[in-house]
């Protein structure tokens, strides 16, 4: 594709480059553009990547995309491969996979604001915390057990794992026990304003309504 779209002697790798981008075939301008080509394993998939930014009318992309298909093996992507591609290269891990899915999906600031936490690895910080104090914890008691009674093993060992392993399970219950926060804030929640007519159930919902559009006003 860079080859046969990209009119230039070199596009240094990682560096936006402008220029013509043509037709595969006809060598027909289709617009002046910039491409950017990310050669793997450095890029989002782990693979080689090019990037085509071009202007964003309607002919200019549909020509841009019917010229991609004119070249063989090249494909429209399927609705979340690129993330896929990089969770098999393990270039992301499954809970940054699913904050980009959550990022794209985000209709409310809270909603980005969560995504991008997720997205950047806190959950997974969090998580392989966890697992490297639970294999800490094992190791020491799996040595205590094996060994107490052979080395020189100090009082107590086996007391402070019971006490950290205590601790690590309350985190992680504490956690768990959110009261559904972040799927509430994720999914948002169905309400239903009920009651006989005329009681003022549209009222309320108007007066709602201009509530939280003021309260977006104030956070733009």
């Amino acid at each position: 594709v860079l080859a046969r779209m990209v009119r230039a002697k070199t596009v240094r790798p990682r560096y936006a480059h402008v220029g013509k981008i043509v037709h595969p075939r006809s060598g027909e301008v289709l617009d002046r553009g910039v491409s950017v080509w990310f050669p793997g394993p450095r890029s989002y998939t782990g693979e080689d990547m090019l990037e085509l930014h071009v202007h964003g009318g309607t002919a200019v992309v549909s020509s841009v995309l019917a010229a991609l298909g004119a070249i063989a093996q090249v494909r429209m992507a399927e609705a979340g491969e690129f993330s896929r591609r990089a969770f098999d290269n393990d270039k992301l891990d499954l809970t940054a996979l699913e904050g980009v899915a959550d990022l794209i999906n985000a209709e409310t600031e809270a909603q980005r604001r969560l995504a991008v936490r997720q997205a950047h690895g806190e959950l997974f910080e969090m998580y392989e915390g966890w697992r490297a104090a639970l294999v800490r914890l094992r190791a020491q008691a799996e040595a205590y057990i094996d060994f107490a009674e052979e080395e020189a093993i100090e009082d107590g060992v086996y007391a402070r794992v019971c006490a950290d392993a205590g601790a690590l399970a309350s985190r992680i219950r504490a956690h768990l026990d959110d009261g559904r926060q972040g799927e509430i804030l994720r999914n948002g929640v169905a309400l239903s304003i009920v009651g006989p007519p005329n009681s003022g159930k549209s009222t309320l919902l108007n007066k709602l309504g201009k509530f939280f559009l003021h309260a977006r006003a104030r956070l733009l």
